[in-house]
């Protein structure tokens, strides 16, 4: 492997740099940040220097590298990493990332696995127990957020046509957000990756599946997720909590799905909350309506019964509870009435 950086103290930035992984391939990577290591895994394809054109790219990055080592690298056959791949094994992802951690001397770090990220993220806490001390899951599950049937369709719009394949792929995954963080992740997604690769790597996700070791994992777990996740429901979100021991379901406002855009100070604040092992957030209060719904449902009311008494839809009474949830930092209705029954009531917001 390549000479190590230096260590140096204090903030720093690292420009790209590369290691040759035992898989045999050139991985570029850098790093930001100063603090305990949180490595970055990959979403679907990534290019280093096209990632910064994403408007929340300066942003969340600076916000994690005040408590955080952050270590970003390109999927092996994206970006400034080699292009060529032939093994698209889940194990040679994990590989990767635990020969970059031997690389940098890292014996302990935190792992965010966004997006395509998360399998890899996964498989790497349950290989590497005791050196992962924190899992945090980002718009992402156990198994590929494109289904099969919705995958044929664009997988042929890719190989015949990968300009306007990523456009209308940029389209869905950021909806809400400006023009310019549309075109620039369309751009993104064209200068990570020939379209065969992107096809290539996408084929290869659908057969990760890590729904069976996910109740074996110990490391403790941040699943983050926003509401209005094209490609990730709340409830899919919540659903993956619920399958890790001791995870926290954490869900906040935004529609856009890639990390680096829409409001990204309110998902590294979580982050950083989390990794520094605060039980909540600065939100974590129950707002008035929140409490309003756990009492009754506390008391015995079914969602359809609160709705009824409240003057609410049964949507925004399930809203209202899953999001009391995760910021009790609670798997389920059982636990969040255990708790409210637990104490007199919980200080309320006044929104």
């Amino acid at each position: 492997m390549e000479q190590r950086p230096e260590p140096t103290r204090g903030p720093r930035t690292v420009g790209v740099q590369f290691v040759t992984s035992t898989v045999g391939a050139r991985i570029a990577y850098t790093m930001a940040g100063a603090g305990p290591a949180l490595l970055v895994v990959p979403p679907w394809v990534t290019h280093l220097d096209a990632l910064k054109a994403l408007s929340g790219h300066g942003r969340f990055h600076d916000l994690l590298g005040r408590r955080h080592t952050i270590v970003l690298y390109d999927r092996w056959g994206t970006g400034l990493s080699d292009r060529n791949r032939t093994d698209f094994s889940l194990e040679a992802e994990v590989q990767v990332v635990l020969d970059l951690a031997d690389h940098l001397q890292l014996r302990r770090f935190a792992v965010l696995g966004p997006s395509h990220g998360g399998p890899v993220a996964v498989a790497v806490a349950h290989r590497a127990a005791r050196r992962v001390s924190h899992l945090v899951l980002y718009g992402t599950g156990a198994r590929t957020l494109i289904d099969a049937e919705t995958w044929a369709a664009l997988r042929e719009l890719i190989l015949a046509n990968w300009p306007a394949a990523s456009r209308a792929i940029a389209a869905i995954a950021t909806p809400g957000c400006e023009a310019a963080d549309v075109e620039a992740f369309a751009a993104l997604l064209r200068a990570s990756a020939s379209a065969e690769m992107t096809v290539a790597l996408q084929d290869a996700a659908a057969t990760y599946d890590l729904t069976a070791i996910l109740g074996e994992l110990r490391t403790p777990t941040l699943v983050l997720n926003r509401w209005g996740d094209p490609f990730v429901s709340a409830e899919s979100a919540r659903r993956l909590a619920g399958r890790i021991p001791g995870a926290r379901l954490d869900l906040v406002d935004g529609t856009a799905h890639p990390h680096l855009v829409g409001d990204v100070t309110t998902l590294a604040e979580r982050i950083i909350a989390f990794t520094a092992g605060e039980r909540r957030v600065p939100s974590a209060q129950l707002s008035a309506r929140e409490a309003e719904v756990l009492a009754l449902v506390a008391g015995g009311c079914t969602n359809a019964e609160v709705a009824e008494r409240l003057v609410l839809s049964v949507r925004t009474v399930e809203r209202h509870l899953l999001n009391s949830y995760a910021k009790l930092g609670v798997r389920g209705r059982g636990e969040a009435i255990g708790y409210w029954l637990a104490r007199d009531a919980p200080a309320t917001s006044a929104t």
